[in-house]
């Protein structure tokens, strides 16, 4: 009897074993994947803001601003369609517009100011707040958020 009771005892502890081996492999690989996912996002933020990116700076012509908001409308068709958090705003001497009316306002001849004033990401919490030329200028995700543009330099 004795020999069969420390036998009992010896595979329980060798199954106890297993199962916390199993759960740490377990959670070691959701963890990783986690991690991975996180770098994907990243990179995936930072490709799509590498192409508005390409716009910014002082001295900027009005077909470079009307490229930009072309890529700025067809940007945000697509993330209404995917429904993501993608949609950028734009800022036209500090009061929000549609990117149509900045096409139009936009005079061949001058030059423009184009860029992000606060390179802060959003609070998930302000996402409904009114855009302005304080607001973050990125999205929690790293996705941009709010474009300014200025005719002449910035003011």
């Amino acid at each position: 009897m004795e020999n069969a009771s420390k036998a009992l005892i010896i595979a329980g502890a060798i199954l106890i074993s297993i199962l916390l081996i199993g759960l740490g492999v377990y959670v070691y690989t959701m963890a990783q994947s986690a991690t991975k996912d996180v770098g994907l996002q990243s990179q995936a933020a930072q490709a799509q803001n590498n192409q508005f990116a390409a716009y910014f700076g002082p001295k900027k012509s009005s077909a470079d601003v009307k490229n930009l908001m072309n890529a700025i409308r067809s940007n945000n068709i697509s993330g209404q369609t995917a429904s993501e958090e993608k949609e950028i705003k734009v800022l036209y001497n500090g009061n929000l517009s549609s990117t149509s009316a900045i096409s139009t306002a936009v005079k061949p001849g001058k030059t423009y100011w184009v860029g992000t004033e606060n390179d802060d990401p959003v609070a998930d919490k302000d996402l409904t707040a009114t855009v302005s030329k304080s607001s973050a200028a990125y999205y929690s995700t790293g996705y941009l958020r709010v474009i300014s543009v200025y005719e002449g330099d910035k003011k």
